[in-house]
């Protein structure tokens, strides 16, 4: 059983051609199959068959073209011990079936395997042309939307990736006869490629073709000037240099590796290996470097390590990491991370997103960052954000990664950074805007327990010191709130001097109005933390939480808080739930059915509420509302 993307789409069982309808409806199979192991949603599904001019009623045209391919499907596959469905699920439509029976897949496959550092020049060639004969003419052959030219052209690339590995290989084994025909051919439909034309240009040199090869370039060079009016490539152009120095074919060339592009002797065609074949990309690490002193969170650590190492056959492990800011989100990613490096072989990705900023990252700005650690040629790297999405899903096909998104703002950031395939696992981290994107397990990370406060604040500071004073290292640890952020902050500031006790340090925390001043060092700061969640917020619950400090009691319920604010109880009850999701207020339990839900405001959130009624966060009060966001892909 075949199914076939590279070329027509087509469905092959045994030796005989399915009957798989007319030219829309193979074209929905289409859409489906260019991301087999990913659902497709019913927008992006008509979006992809239909671009900007769906039919009337094209809900109903998808259920029938649907309902006509899995009753199709079903018939040509009925002997098989799982026969293919289509199956539609909240997440959108996915072709139920061994991935391995697309030819894009097999294909990618292929390609990964011959880009093993261990195979020999011999072997990497047969695997290399057992890729390029899954190739039948365009890909998606008979599916006419602008989509379809974006993945069209993309796919086309990837060909062109591979038949210049292969012709690389095939000219290290001295034979470049071979590549010929596939070269021209290829050129044939893409003539402005330099990647190939350089390679039929070395290629011709080495058969004893000179003036033909000398003749490609001039042809090459008028076509570049013409179309896109500028020179070929500075190595192209020393490609051609060198073999006007030649005037005649030179013997079998040397390989070796060199930083320049083409360098070498006289008697040898100076093209070193590097520069004629891209070898496999050194599995990318991005991960920063892990805490040393990082304490506790074993369970946790244990849960998510149990759910990204047990891959689905549908979607990637995923997990959401939650929590508010300075709880150690971060450090507890990054920890991990290490700790499954052996179990992600291939590598991790690691981004940044900046989500508790004023400015969170671009999107498409990190999947350029991400797509050049995979090993993309930059200039190959598209510009179109949708297609610079599909261009690193394939390139995260078949390949078993772990990748780290810290601090996402929300679901449209993360969205384009996501696999389409189970092979690789994703780690998120937030402070709670995202809902479940691929069905992620969500773990929410507490404040860390009072004992295991005192441990991280002994390995800060030093056992000794903890030991000589274990009184007022406790009131530190309870006065930070099981906040690390805080913890380190004090550290930091204790170990900046050296001459103040730990019950001088104590004593000072003890001062609520100062708490947060007190544990603020360099770019640590509990305030600055606790600042970017607030200017995050409605006006609303800003509103509640500057004056819920004016309360004189711990816990209360919405009920009560409505005389402070002098609104109604609906409006106050959304605002408190705003808080607990920015992880302001805590919910009391054990909550009792039917009644009002009561919340707590204390500790270090305490004190920053108290700060905004008495002027020590003028800043959060003057940024209470965050700069206008840019579209996703300008963000």
């Amino acid at each position: 059983m075949e199914l076939r993307i590279l070329g027509s789409i087509e469905l092959w069982t045994g030796n005989a051609l399915a009957d798989i309808g007319p030219a829309r409806q193979r074209s929905v199979l289409g859409a489906l199959l260019v991301d087999p192991e990913r659902p497709v949603p019913l927008e992006s599904l008509v979006d992809r068959v239909w671009g900007d001019r769906p039919p009337a009623g094209v809900r109903n045209v998808v259920h029938t073209y649907v309902t006509r391919l899995r009753r199709a499907l079903a018939l040509a596959s009925a002997e098989l011990p799982e026969p293919i469905g289509l199956v539609r699920s909240p997440a959108g439509y996915l072709v139920s079936t061994d991935p391995g029976a697309v030819d894009l897949v097999r294909f990618r496959r292929l390609l990964k395997d011959a880009q093993q550092e261990t195979l020999g020049d011999q072997e990497r060639s047969v695997l290399l042309q057992r890729a390029l004969t899954l190739w039948r003419g365009d890909a998606l052959g008979g599916m006419h939307s602008d989509w379809a030219a974006r993945a069209r052209e993309t796919l086309r690339q990837l060909h062109h990736e591979a038949l210049s590995q292969w012709a690389d290989t095939e000219i290290r084994l001295e034979r470049p006869a071979a590549v010929l025909a596939e070269l021209r051919a290829a050129l044939l439909t893409d003539p402005l490629s330099e990647q190939l034309g350089e390679r039929l240009m070395l290629a011709l040199y080495l058969e004893g073709r000179s003036v033909d090869a000398l003749e490609h370039y001039q042809s090459m060079r008028e076509l570049i000037a013409k179309e896109l009016g500028t020179d070929p490539s500075r190595r192209v152009q020393q490609l051609y240099e060198t073999i006007l120095r030649g005037e005649t074919a030179a013997p079998a060339p040397t390989f070796e590796r060199s930083t320049e592009p083409y360098g070498g002797g006289t008697h040898s065609v100076p093209v070193p290996a590097a520069a004629l074949v891209r070898p496999p990309s050194a599995a990318p690490h991005m991960l920063p470097v892990d805490l040393p002193d990082f304490t506790g969170r074993e369970r946790e650590l244990d849960l998510v390590q149990r759910t990204l190492t047990h891959p689905s056959a549908t979607s990637p492990p995923a997990v959401v990491v939650v929590g508010g800011g300075g709880v150690g989100k971060t450090a507890l990613a990054v920890r991990l991370g290490h700790r499954l490096r052996s179990a992600f072989p291939e590598g991790q990705l690691y981004a940044a997103l900046r989500g508790s900023g004023a400015r969170p990252a671009d999107p498409h700005a990190v999947l350029g960052r991400l797509l050049r650690a995979l090993g993309t040629d930059p200039d190959e790297i598209p510009a179109d954000p949708d297609e610079r999405a599909e261009v690193y899903r394939l390139a995260l096909a078949g390949r078993r990664l772990l990748i780290t998104l810290d601090d996402a703002f929300d679901d449209e950031q993360v969205q384009p950074l996501l696999p389409g395939s189970g092979d690789s696992a994703v780690l998120l981290t937030s402070r709670g805007r995202l809902s479940t994107p691929l069905g992620a397990r969500v773990v929410h990370l507490a404040d860390l327990p009072h004992g295991h406060s005192v441990r991280l604040l002994a390995r800060l500071l030093g056992s000794e010191r903890i030991t000589q004073e274990p009184a007022a290292a406790a009131a530190i640890a309870r006065y930070c709130g099981g906040l690390p952020l805080a913890l380190r902050a004090a550290a930091v500031r204790l170990n900046a001097r050296p001459h103040w006790s730990l019950r001088r340090y104590a004593d000072r925390l003890s001062d609520e109005g100062r708490r947060l001043d007190e544990l603020a060092h360099s770019s640590l700061s509990v305030r600055a933390s606790f600042t970017a969640s607030y200017n995050a917020l409605p006006e609303d619950a800003r509103e509640v939480l500057r004056c819920l400090a004016d309360l004189t009691v711990s816990e209360f319920d919405a009920h009560l808080a409505c005389p402070v604010m002098g609104k109604d109880f609906a409006t106050v009850e959304d605002a408190c739930e705003q808080l607990v999701e920015a992880h302001f207020l805590t919910v009391a339990e054990p909550a009792v059915a039917d009644l009002p839900t009561r919340y707590r405001l204390e500790g270090l959130q305490r004190s920053f509420a108290h700060g905004l009624r008495t002027g020590h966060a003028e800043e959060a009060a003057e940024a209470s509302s965050p700069p206008p966001r840019a579209p996703v892909h300008q963000r």
